[in-house]
């Protein structure tokens, strides 16, 4: 699966202003509504997911990345956004430091195996250094997208 074929570009977050885990979600989610990705009224109810999802374990993996995803049946087809941020967010990360890159991932409530797949994917690009430190040094989205559509291209 290619990062691609979920992130939405127009919901991508080149500098999050949110401090806190709670801030930092909503911003994002927000993104995708503006982006008109996700209904309206749906906010309250997918942040709400989100923060159940939260509360069984934070999804702060470490090494300065948080991937908070969740379920929901407002949700249509697997999407989700990027955000950088260049001061961090306390997210109660299991190594105690602060976040700076953040892959929130929303999926229609059936969806398993998509689910699982763009989990995965994400998963192995944030173990890559180079990617890591590539986003975290781009200069604005266009850099980022770009950065983001080479290790899909890399990818089989």
């Amino acid at each position: 699966m290619k990062l691609m074929e979920f992130l939405v570009e127009e919901a991508i977050i080149v500098d999050l202003k949110s401090r806190d885990k709670a801030g930092a979600i909503r911003e994002m989610v927000e993104a995708l509504r503006v982006a008109q990705k996700i209904p309206p009224k749906e906010m309250d109810n997918i942040l709400e997911a989100l923060e159940k999802r939260e509360q069984l374990g934070s999804t702060g993996i470490g090494g300065g990345v948080a991937v908070p995803h969740t379920k929901h049946n407002s949700i249509r087809r697997l999407m989700g956004t990027l955000a950088r941020s260049k001061s961090g967010v306390e997210f109660d990360a299991l190594d105690g430091e602060p976040v700076h890159l953040l892959f929130l991932l929303l999926s229609p409530a059936e969806s398993s195996s998509s689910h699982l797949a763009a989990l995965e994917r994400i998963a192995t690009l944030i173990r890559d250094n180079d990617f890591r430190r590539f986003v975290s040094m781009a200069h604005n989205k266009k850099e980022m997208i770009e950065i983001l559509k080479e290790k899909d291209g890399h990818h089989l």
